[in-house]
């Protein structure tokens, strides 16, 4: 009973910290200025057609990303992520030169890993590119054909 008791307690205190790593957000700092603020883009169907769980996009194609540097909930950053006009995933984030590191999520929670987005901001409009995202739902990973396919422009 014991040798049981101490496996589990074990298996916790190896568990907090990957769980505290990610409630803290992946590695890097705040956005710099020109990437703060609201962005839109629209998505075309064959963008739509292209992401990994197409059944499952809204069947909107106009999107929102807000990036701001303020905490939400215990993220010290994140970004929104939406259909326009409509709620949507709110991704902690972090920006490491010009590498845009977003968190793995698992049902809407912070999970171990972050993808990593290349960014480029000409003018008022912002242009992703995927670098590695290994977030492994499939649902999530659809952020990668909203992200990328298309620039965004600013307000």
């Amino acid at each position: 009973m014991m040798k049981r008791f101490a496996l589990v307690l074990f298996g916790v205190l190896l568990a907090v910290p990957v769980l505290a790593l990610a409630a803290a957000g992946p590695p890097g700092g705040p956005a710099p200025k020109q990437l703060v603020g609201t962005w839109k883009t629209t998505l075309t169907r064959a963008d739509i057609a292209r992401a990994a769980n197409p059944a499952h996009m809204p069947t909107t194609r106009n999107w929102e990303l807000v990036i701001v540097n303020s905490r939400y909930l215990k993220y010290p950053r994140a970004l929104g992520l939406r259909p326009a006009g409509e709620g949507g995933d709110t991704v902690p984030f972090a920006v490491h030169a010009h590498r845009l590191n977003l968190q793995c999520l698992v049902q809407g929670a912070p999970s171990k890993g972050y993808g990593i987005y290349a960014w480029s901001v000409r003018g008022k409009t912002l242009r992703l590119r995927l670098v590695k995202e290994p977030c492994r739902e499939r649902d999530l990973r659809n952020r990668i054909a909203i992200l990328t396919s298309e620039p965004w422009k600013n307000r």
